[in-house]
């Protein structure tokens, strides 16, 4: 009985050569676009899928998810700004719009698995382990550290062995390039400057408010807490021989805190609202590398459990690291493995 899966399609290169991969290796393959946005870009995407699907001879589902990703994901991005933290929009959207809805899916399809085009992989044991892309410099496992250990025995990354040299050269050798839609580093739901988008969706968000430094000392006006984040240099307005950064937003004061370089290293950080991917009492030692943003080098660091369940710990780097920033997300790592990761609070 050959396998099956579930394939989410995106209209990029990524997805579509995960396709291909599968359907060389003989899975019944079948195929899910998720509208989210119902901006044009989407729809230009979706046709990408449709073309490319319908060239690989797999069945393609569209199934409109706009509302549970306005709440789930635009909720959480406009929150998290109100608050004074600094959101993640990938970390949540994997997990709870395309994975979720990438299951429930594939269960009403009869599917075994649901595969995506992420550079990651998993290792296949007693509790299966989501391990680094073997191509570093575009290495996902970050974005897929909030994925529960249950779904990870169910999940396909096709391009985890590959680099993305290779899949680019493999698309251009298939004939696919014609149909790609092209890839966007920005947020999937607006173009340009995320503060334009808060401006226009929340003008309450930009009520101007004191900016303290780190002795308390008032020294100018903020524009509006969602203005900043944390390790922010440009749009502060306050000369002097050396740059000032943002170095805490007091979102419930209103208060923006400033600092210089020095400021902003810190050793220690507490992370809450945990997914074990390895429960902690089976790690053996405590000691991790932590990355604290998608791009951060991880760094080497102690975690001390702060409750029983391991909802919240306490992270202590041998070395102080730059601009930890509340709202983005720590990700643990054990050589190439994702053991967990939850979201920065102080």
């Amino acid at each position: 009985m050959s396998r099956s899966a579930l394939m989410l399609a995106s209209g990029g290169v990524d997805s579509c050569v995960g396709m291909h991969i599968l359907n060389e290796k003989g899975f019944r393959l079948e195929a899910l676009f998720l509208k989210m946005t119902g901006l044009l870009e989407e729809e230009r995407a979706l046709d990408s899928a449709r073309r490319l699907a319908q060239r690989l001879g797999v069945r393609l589902h569209v199934l409109d998810v706009s509302q549970d990703f306005r709440r789930e994901v635009i909720g959480y991005f406009e929150q998290s700004y109100l608050a004074g933290r600094t959101p993640n929009c990938c970390c949540i959207c994997n997990y709870q719009i395309k994975m979720r809805y990438g299951f429930k899916v594939a269960e009403r399809l009869g599917l075994e698995s649901v595969a995506t085009g992420h550079y990651a992989r998993i290792l296949r044991a007693k509790v299966p382990l989501l391990l680094r892309g073997l191509d570093e410099s575009k290495d996902q496992s970050y974005f897929l550290h909030r994925i529960p250990r249950q779904m990870l025995e169910r999940l396909i990354f096709p391009l985890g062995e590959l680099t993305k040299k290779e899949v680019k050269s493999l698309a251009g050798d298939l004939g696919f390039l014609p149909y790609i839609h092209p890839e966007s580093q920005d947020i999937c739901f607006f173009k340009g400057d995320y503060r334009n988008f808060l401006k226009k969706a929340h003008p309450s968000f930009l009520i101007p408010g004191a900016i303290l430094t780190v002795d308390g000392k008032r020294i100018g006006t903020h524009k509006g807490i969602s203005n900043y984040t944390v390790g922010q240099r440009r749009g502060l307005g306050i000369p002097d021989e050396t740059p000032f950064y943002v170095v805490e937003i007091r979102a419930k004061e209103n208060v923006i805190v400033v600092g210089k370089e020095e400021d902003l290293l810190k050793r220690e950080m507490t992370v809450e609202d945990i997914n074990w991917i390895v429960e902690p009492s089976r790690l053996g030692s405590l000691r991790c590398q932590i990355k604290i943003r998608s791009r951060h080098r991880a760094a080497p660091a102690l975690l001390e459990l702060l409750d029983k369940r391991g909802d919240r710990v306490k992270v202590s780097f041998y070395e102080k690291q730059r601009a930890i920033t509340p709202g983005q997300f720590a990700v643990f790592y054990k050589g190439k493995a994702v053991v967990g990761g939850g979201r920065i609070c102080g």
